[in-house]
């Protein structure tokens, strides 16, 4: 009887073993295939149509190196340009499924199959892995690169001496880390603190014939971002110096329940018992997982888990004492440890439960209903008609003769979708925003060249009281879109307004 339970298991192990990365590809494609974009996808979206001297110049200051909006760039031409964007979605798509083969092929090879099979699907059920999966953001690129380093250190402390393949996988691993660096910046930072680690187990291991190596690595990584480093190390003075509103807005313990609500849920959309429910698996899968490192006396998933921790802490503390710009989506990049740290946890408890496997289905039933409600929120987002409304209005009553004014950047964003229509910030226009054809509105006599209808878009409970001296105003359009609600204003001049 117990060699035919052990039997099905197996089955069922290599069953989804096998076909995880195809659900992976069926359930994070649905969220790539659509046209629809918030803020910071927008922004990226902007940023690829740039000209690439324009495009250099703004990563060099704003917060993030040019490296994935140069591979966007490229992706975004590949697939034709223009305003149709599931292209951008499809490279954030591809790099996750990058991720998934990780966890299929190289973790089985260090760790077995069942952990790789454990990892590919907590992946799968994780919420933040399905918000960011079609992100148009740099996450999920930063994503499968640090994995990649993460687990190429693994293989390389594994190696014996005298393991022929052990040059190229010093290779691969200074490739990563070098990919992983120039993708962001907390990247860089966690990158830098597992490299402490990983320096840390060699000599803890006495593999003293692995030091050269290891250095050798991390000279050349130093050199090759030395370019950057200068820019990045700017970019924070100038954050430090002139971004007061960070400074005095100091982070709380609610900052952290937002972490939370980014990690275990969505930022933007968070669901309290997909909150909640999330924190207690980390917890218990955390217990196991602690106990099968120490059944195992391997401590490897700790290593990365620490990076992925100390990265949280430092950006907690940058937050605190310097400068409140550490967000939680900031830390994904770990979050391969993360799920390592929940695959081992998830089969020591499963080791555990012996023939009645009542914990195994407790888990996996609270992912699974955690997963489940997070993904109709996010198909609900992705698939909103807002678009399609604004579209249709912009079909129907916008000439290319008209202009949109804005009171701030996150309502004019939508002129990604019209990028040749004028658009007006009113007072004020961030130097590194790249919306094309957006100029700051200052004076009124800047309207006078335009020969059409003036709109004024803005969210739900504003009106264009700053332009009531010179224009009557009446509602042309009320829509949502994804977190937003709009309101669209036709201006009407005033007689006699000068």
């Amino acid at each position: 009887m117990t060699n035919h339970i052990m039997i099905n298991h197996m089955r069922i192990q290599r069953l989804l073993w096998r076909f995880l990365p195809a659900a992976a590809l069926l359930i994070w494609g649905a969220l790539c295939i659509t046209n629809n974009l918030w803020y910071d996808e927008a922004y990226s979206a902007s940023m690829v149509s740039l000209s690439w001297p324009r495009l250099i110049y703004i990563t060099a200051v704003d917060d993030h190196s040019p490296f994935y909006y140069v591979l966007l760039k490229l992706f975004y031409h590949l697939f034709g340009g223009g305003t149709n964007f599931f292209g951008l979605k499809l490279m954030s798509l591809l790099f996750m499924m990058g991720y998934i083969f990780l966890g299929k092929y190289y973790v089985k090879k260090l760790f077995s199959e069942e952990i790789s099979v454990w990892f590919m699907l907590f992946s799968l059920l994780m919420p933040i892995m399905s918000v960011q999966a079609g992100n148009v953001r740099m996450y999920a690129v930063a994503l499968f690169f640090l994995t990649l380093t993460g687990l190429t250190a693994y293989d390389l402390f594994l190696a014996q001496a005298g393991d022929k393949s052990c040059r190229k996988k010093w290779m691969l691993f200074c490739a990563a880390s070098i990919c992983t660096v120039y993708c962001h910046t907390f990247a860089l930072i966690q990158t830098f603190l597992f490299y402490l680690l990983f320096l840390g187990g060699l000599l803890v291991s006495r593999q003293k014939e692995k030091i050269k190596s290891f250095f050798l690595c991390g000279i050349v990584v130093s050199v090759v971002f030395s370019p950057w480093l200068l820019v990045t190390l700017r970019q924070m003075i100038l954050r430090m110096r002139y971004d007061t509103g960070s400074m005095t807005d100091r982070p709380t313990i609610y900052t952290f329940m937002d972490y939370c609500k980014e990690w275990f849920s969505a930022q933007e959309t968070p669901i309290g018992p997909v909150v909640f429910l999330g924190m207690a698996l980390a917890l218990v899968l955390g217990y196991y997982a602690v106990d099968w490192m120490r059944s195992r006396h391997n401590y490897a998933p700790a290593v990365g888990m620490l990076a992925l921790g100390l990265t949280v802490l430092c950006g907690a503390l940058i937050s605190v004492f310097i400068n409140n710009c550490f967000m939680g989506r900031y830390a994904f990049p770990g979050f391969g440890f993360l799920m390592l740290f929940y695959a081992v946890g998830m089969s020591r408890a499963c080791s555990q439960d012996g023939r009645s496997p009542v914990r195994a289905v407790c888990i996996l039933a609270s992912a699974c209903l955690c997963f489940g409600l997070q993904y109709r929120s996010e198909l609900s987002l992705e698939y909103d008609k807002g678009l399609g409304i604004y579209e249709d209005f912009v079909a129907e009553k916008v000439t290319d003769q008209d202009a949109f004014i804005g009171p701030y950047t996150h309502t004019i964003f939508l002129n990604v979708y019209h990028p040749e229509l004028q658009y007006y910030l009113y007072g004020y226009k961030l130097y590194s925003l790249p919306f094309v054809n957006t100029e700051a509105l200052t004076d009124f006599s800047q309207l006078d060249s335009v020969r059409g209808n003036l709109w004024y878009i803005c969210f739900q409970g504003e009106k264009p009281e700053n332009m009531a001296g010179m224009y009557d105003y009446e509602e042309a359009l009320s829509f949502h879109y994804m977190y937003y609600d709009f309101v669209i204003y036709r201006l009407i001049p005033k007689a006699g307004a000068a």
